[in-house]
C-alpha cells in the first residue's frame, strides 16, 4: 500500500512538472484592420512578430493613423535593437525623460538619426523626407539611380536620403512622377519600409524612377535589382517614347501660330502610370491628351507590356496559352461593352486592338479609346479580365 501511495506521488509531481513546461501555443495577432489582402499585411504582421510595431489600445493596427516623430524613433530603435541604458540625455526641451519615449528619442538620437537642436517636436507628424533620412542612417542604405522627381529639383537636400532609398527597393514614388516629400507617412506605410529596410526579401525586385524629357513631360526607367535581368531594351524604347511625346507637344503648339482663332487653346498634356512591375513582366500605360481646335479635345491611352525574363515587348498573343483565347476576350469585350453602348457595335476579333491591353498583378485589361464603338461621350473604357481566361 505503501508503495503504490509512492507511485501515486510521483505521477502527480511529474503531471505538474510537464504541465509547467508546456510549449507556449499563443495565437498570432491579427488585427481587424489588416486583413491578409491588405497590400501591407506581409510587412506589419513581420514586425509584430518581432515585436517592432504594436497595435493601438483599441486592438486595431490604426493602419492609416500617422506615425509621429517619438513613434518613429521607437520603431527604428527596435528594429534595430539599440540598448536603452545609459544613453545620453539629448537635452531636448520638449522631450522630459517622464516622456513615453525618452529613452528611444535619446537613443536615435545618440545613432545619429536624428538632429540635435533645442527642441525634437515628438508630436509633430513624419514626413516622407524624413522617413527616408533617418530610415537610410538607421540601416546604412547605400545605392544611386538618376531619377529626376516633379516635384524635387537636383538641389532639393532631401535627395541625399531619398535616392538610396528608392535604388535599394525600399521606397518609390508617391505617384509615378512625384516623391511628395512633403506628405505625411502613415503605420502602414512606415511598417513596409521599415520591414524593406531590415529584410531585403521585403524589398521591390525590379524599382522604377522618372525621367524628364522636357518641362511636364516624363518617362519610365527600370532596373532589376536582382541583377538577373537586363531591362536596357525596354527603357531604350520609353525613352524614345519620351522624345516622341515632347515631338508631338512642338508640333501641336507650331499648329497654334497659325489658328488665329483658337491656337490659344490648343493643348498637349501626358502622363503615365505603372500597373506591374516584377520579374515576370513591365507594363507601363501612358495617357495623353491633346486639343487642337474643333468642339473638344481628345484623351487616348496606349501602353508597353515587357516581358523580362525574355527581354522583348509583347502582345496578349504571347500571353495566351489557351485554345480560343481570342475569341472568348472579343466576347467578354463586346458583353461589357453593349451593357452601356448596345447600338455601336463591338470588334470581331483583336486585329486593331492588340496593343490596347496592360498588366497589373491579378489580371490583364483592355482598353477602348473615345470613338471606339461608341460615342465620344463614352470617353475611355476599361475592361479587366483575369489571366485564367487566356492561360
Amino acid at each position: 500500500m505503501k508503495q503504490l501511495k509512492k507511485w501515486i506521488v510521483i505521477v502527480f509531481l511529474l503531471a505538474i512538472c510537464f504541465a509547467g513546461f508546456s510549449p507556449k501555443t499563443d495565437a498570432a495577432t491579427v488585427f481587424p484592420d489588416v486583413p491578409s489582402s491588405h497590400w501591407a499585411a506581409k510587412e506589419i504582421y513581420y514586425l509584430t512578430e518581432l515585436g517592432v510595431l504594436k497595435g493601438g489600445t483599441n486592438g486595431y493596427f490604426n493602419k492609416d493613423a500617422s506615425v509621429t516623430r517619438a513613434e518613429a524613433a521607437a520603431i527604428l530603435v527596435r528594429a534595430k535593437k539599440l540598448p536603452l541604458v545609459n544613453v545620453p540625455n539629448p537635452g531636448f526641451n520638449d522631450v522630459p525623460t517622464t516622456h513615453t519615449f525618452y529613452k528611444e528619442i535619446a537613443a536615435a538620437v545618440n545613432a545619429g538619426w536624428f538632429s540635435k537642436a533645442a527642441s525634437f517636436h515628438p508630436n509633430n507628424q513624419l514626413k516622407r523626407v524624413d522617413m527616408a533620412k533617418i530610415t537610410g542612417l538607421a540601416f546604412g542604405i547605400t545605392g544611386s539611380v538618376p531619377v529626376q522627381w516633379e516635384d524635387m529639383g537636383p538641389g532639393y537636400p532631401g535627395n541625399t536620403y531619398v535616392t538610396p532609398m528608392l535604388a535599394s527597393g525600399i521606397t518609390s514614388g508617391y505617384t509615378a512622377t512625384q516623391f511628395k516629400p512633403s506628405e505625411f507617412v502613415t503605420r502602414a506605410q512606415m511598417a513596409v519600409f521599415t520591414a524593406r529596410a531590415m529584410n531585403p526579401e521585403f524589398r521591390l525586385k525590379v524599382i522604377q524612377y522618372p525621367q524628364k524629357a522636357a518641362e511636364g513631360i516624363f518617362y519610365p526607367q527600370f532596373k532589376d535589382n536582382t541583377g538577373n535581368y537586363d531591362v536596357s531594351y525596354l527603357n531604350g524604347r520609353l525613352q524614345e517614347e519620351g522624345q516622341n511625346l515632347v515631338e508631338t507637344r512642338q508640333e501641336i503648339m507650331n499648329m497654334a501660330l497659325e489658328d488665329d482663332l483658337m491656337g490659344d487653346y490648343y493643348a498637349f498634356d501626358a502622363t503615365y502610370s505603372v500597373p506591374r512591375a516584377d520579374l515576370d513582366y513591365i507594363s507601363v500605360l501612358f495617357s495623353s491628351y491633346s486639343y487642337t481646335g474643333g468642339a473638344h479635345g481628345y484623351q487616348q491611352l496606349f501602353s508597353y507590356n515587357y516581358d523580362v525574363k525574355n527581354a522583348s515587348l509583347i502582345s496578349l498573343a504571347d500571353l495566351a496559352t489557351k485554345p480560343n483565347w481570342e475569341q472568348s476576350v472579343v466576347n467578354r469585350i463586346n458583353e461589357m461593352n453593349a451593357e452601356f453602348y448596345p447600338y455601336f457595335g463591338g470588334p470581331e476579333n483583336l486585329d486593331e486592338l492588340a496593343g490596347q491591353f496592360y498588366l497589373t498583378p491579378s489580371s490583364f485589361v483592355m482598353f477602348l479609346n473615345p470613338y471606339e464603338y461608341a460615342p465620344y461621350a463614352a470617353g475611355i473604357r476599361e475592361f479587366s479580365m483575369p489571366y485564367s481566361m487566356i492561360r
